[in-house]
């Protein structure tokens, strides 16, 4: 929420700098993001302008004399908006304002200081000012910002605007709808300020005339209270500058104003208001209640709803006039023309309006606070606002009309002194915890034991607990002592946490970007996986109330995120680029254990739920503009290989194996599985063409996921050898074989031969080409020999690779290549 310190100040008396509120409310759960200066030039004042005339030396100039209080002006200006009359802000000598239109594309605006001067031979004491000039928020007519005929000459421009200091972006807890308004902010920064807090008086704004308009609730499930007023005599002009400022830099746009007061009074209260055209009400009523399945309703952005049977909504005589808590209709809406209002300050019940607001895919500032189900204190505080609002814009009132609960008694709340100290680890005095809650209004009696009243804006406190929660935010956090303690002995398992940091510190010494996407997804993966043609998965968990079409179901693989976030940093990637995430994916329980999905194991992380299988997985992504520099093969597929040999090898305690295996996803011919033992440890292949052109990605495009129930959470401990008292020798042999036989395969049958003196076997070059039958392949592999007991000679060097040569041509019809 973007909150302007200017207009906290209206509640809190305090000189303190923007920064110290800030810093004020995030000490008491109000998080800053950020502090927004607004510049405010000096010696900028109200002038009124009483002689124009032409430049006698430049068509374009006039000659005007301004009333700046003090003394009379002479001002040369080539404003073509300005008039005889018009009261504007005048930058006198001296003054430092910004060059107009220079804040624009992020640059820092260009400033420029005000002299005396003259001007083709007229002398110019002064300048009249724009909003540019001033760096005023917001849309403004173009040339010199005239203000309200009320304006005083001669005072400060800020003073008269009511506008200043800095914008704050406040994250309200969703606990805390009090928060969402300026006054219960500015009660927050008080106390955190230690600063006195003016609570806002407003006069009831009742006139003596009964208003033509009822209301009434027909569905109490829909409405707990429904204030109502009429006001004739309106004009829906432009806003009062102050007020259309403030709007702005809430981050809110001036329209009209009619509709800026119910605004204004929203952000200020945290009430939500409507305005009706009165002569647009038909049936001389408005009524509270469910909607019918298949009503209609255009509402205020020119929109034709149909709405389902229990959506909350607003009727007059003859149907729906707006859907209530969430938008108006455009049929009763205000207009230039409308004279005759219709206030209506409502407290409706939440639930309704936000499954309403979903579904409906209209979330509005009105919606996110009706559906916090707001106190039946607060319309009748929104109503007295806009009242006053409206009569000094010479509006007059009607009495009100109201339906449906009044506000009860205050909640009370016991908390316990003892029991306040025990919790926080603190000592204080039961002065101390009157005192801080005092500073929000909470009225406390008695001594060991505190009677708390809590206020109609606080509806969650609810309990000691909650009380005591105020008592710390009160007295500050930082006043609990620090203590240390001496933990009892825990049996927490902490194996997933160190398999997932030795595996995340392995990834990033090759060079990999970890990243974190959410858990939710929707409309925009499947879109973009979409455009490739390829299956998504089909059995996803799909949330049964989505926050919106974006998240709409459990991711089911960690891919999905990686590609859109890929697809994102490619393009400044240099060449190369290597993400992996580690996170939980998602899975429906089938009747059929899927070969990817692991069983129910919480010592694995493997959770089953609800119907939903959920478990922790590793992916990861890689990219290259360029292949290998022998293009004959897919190097760069051999290379992400070997890294997870390389990374999982030492935490798996049998030999690793690579398997063909083919996936919807993967190039045809280019994916497989790593296997440790009986394991599948990891699946890795080559991105499919279509895949990668839908996500605007290299064509050499990898990904991998490591099935992490099947790898060691720790690595496992080295056994001590002794080094080797004899030297190896080494034999390389090339066997042309089938095309279809893996080097996998080979170097398993080597390991299988019997071969004495048998050491290890690694295959290191694929050749194809002419110089081998058509079919077939060449594979070259390294077999490494060795004797224990003395050093082998190459006559029992060979013996033992005849060995190898005659089981490959038995198994696969290998023969040597010459």
């Amino acid at each position: 929420m973007r909150v302007p310190v200017s207009w906290l100040r209206d509640f809190v008396k305090t000189d303190a700098k923007p920064e110290a509120f800030a810093s004020a409310l995030t000490a008491r759960g109000f998080t800053v993001d950020g502090v927004s200066p607004q510049p405010t030039p000096e010696r900028i004042v109200i002038g009124r302008i009483e002689t124009l005339t032409r430049h006698p030396n430049a068509d374009r100039l006039l000659v005007s004399t301004v009333d700046v209080g003090q003394e009379k002006l002479q001002i040369v200006t080539g404003a073509t908006n300005v008039a005889v009359g018009n009261k504007v802000p005048i930058a006198l000598a001296g003054a430092i304002v910004y060059a107009r239109g220079s804040a624009t594309n992020g640059a820092p605006p260009q400033t420029k200081k005000i002299e005396a001067s003259t001007l083709r031979g007229v002398e110019s004491n002064g300048m009249m000012c724009s909003p540019d000039e001033l760096l005023l928020p917001g849309e403004h007519d173009d040339g010199i910002l005239i203000m309200e005929d009320n304006a005083p000459v001669g005072q400060d421009f800020w003073q008269v605007a009511r506008f200043g200091d800095a914008v704050l972006d406040v994250d309200v807890p969703s606990n805390r709808p009090d928060g969402l308004s300026i006054v219960g902010l500015a009660r927050e920064a008080a106390a955190g300020l230690h600063a006195t807090f003016a609570a806002p008086v407003l006069d009831q704004g009742i006139g003596e005339v009964a208003s033509p308009i009822a209301v009434d609730i027909e569905d109490a499930a829909i409405c707990r209270r429904l204030l109502g007023q009429h006001f004739s005599g309106v004009t829906n002009r432009r806003s009062p500058m102050w007020m259309a400022l403030r709007l702005a830099a809430a981050g809110v746009r001036s329209i009209s104003l009619l509709v800026d007061i119910s605004n204004y009074v929203q952000i200020e209260t945290g009430q939500p208001l409507h305005f009706y055209d009165a002569a647009k009400i038909r049936g001389g009523k408005i009524v509270a209640r469910s909607a019918r399945q298949g009503e209609k309703v255009v509402t205020l952005d020119g929109v034709e709803r149909t709405l389902s049977a229990g959506m909350p909504v607003i009727a007059d005589g003859e149907g729906p006039v707006g859907i209530a808590g969430i938008m108006g209709g455009a049929g009763s809406g205000v207009t230039s023309d409308t004279r005759d209002v219709f206030l209506e300050s409502p407290n409706f019940v939440g639930a309704p309006v936000r499954r309403a607001s979903f579904a409906l895919g209209l979330r509005t500032e009105g919606a996110l606070r009706h559906e916090k189900d707001l106190p039946l204190e607060l319309p009748e505080v929104g109503r007295r606002l806009a009242a006053r609002l409206l009569i000094e814009a010479g509006a007059t009132p009607s009495a009100v009309v109201e339906a449906g609960l009044k506000p009860g008694p205050l909640r009370r709340v016991r908390a316990r002194a003892q029991r306040a100290n025990a919790l926080l680890g603190a000592a204080f005095t039961t002065a101390q915890m009157k005192d801080a809650l005092a500073t929000i209004e909470f009225e406390t009696t008695g001594e060991s034991e505190l009677e708390v009243t809590v206020p109609y804006w606080r509806p969650d406190v609810v309990e000691e607990v909650d009380v005591i929660e105020e008592i710390a935010r009160g007295i500050g956090y930082d006043s609990i002592p620090d203590v240390a303690i001496v933990a009892a002995p825990q049996t927490v398992d902490e194996g997933l946490y160190d398999q997932e940091s030795l595996l995340a510190r392995r990834f990033a010494t090759l060079g990999y970007n970890e990243i974190v996407n959410l858990t939710l997804q929707g409309a925009r993966v499947t879109a973009a996986w979409g455009r490739s043609g390829l299956p998504f998965w089909q059995d996803v968990a799909i949330l049964s109330n989505p926050l919106s079409e974006d998240h709409r179901f459990l991711r089911p693989s960690l891919l999905p995120g990686l590609l859109i976030t890929a697809a994102k940093w490619w393009p400044r990637a240099h060449g190369e680029l290597r993400l992996f995430e580690i996170g939980h994916v998602f899975h429906p329980v089938r009747a059929e254990q899927h070969e990817d999905e692991p069983v129910h194991n919480p010592h694995a992380g493997v959770y089953t739920e609800n119907g939903v299988r959920e478990w922790p997985s590793l992916a990861g992504f890689v990219a290259f503009e360029k292949g290998g520099p022998d293009s004959s093969f897919d190097q760069r597929l051999l290379e992400i290989k070997g890294e997870l040999e390389a990374i999982l090898g030492p935490l798996s305690n049998a030999d690793l194996s690579v398997e063909v295996r083919e996936r919807a996803y993967f190039h045809p011919g280019a994916s497989g599985n790593l296997r440790a033992g009986d394991k599948v440890v990891a699946k890795f292949g080559r991105l499919h063409p279509k895949l990668a052109r839908a996500f605007d990605l290299p064509e050499l495009s990898y990904a991998f996921a490591l099935h992490l129930e099947n790898i060691a959470q720790h690595r496992p401990v080295e056994q001590y050898r002794s080094l080797h008292k004899f030297p190896a020798t080494r034999r390389d042999i090339a066997v042309v074989v089938p095309v279809n036989v893996q080097a996998a395969d080979l170097m398993n049958a080597v390991r299988q031969s019997g071969a004495p003196f048998f050491e290890s076997v690694c295959a290191f070059d694929e050749y194809r080409g002419p110089q081998v039958a058509t079919g077939h392949k060449s594979v070259a592999m390294t077999i490494v020999l060795r004797k224990n007991d003395a050093t082998i000679t190459d006559e029992e060097a060979n013996a033992s690779t005849e060995t190898v040569v005659a089981s490959l041509a038995k198994r696969f019809c290998a023969t040597l290549r010459e």
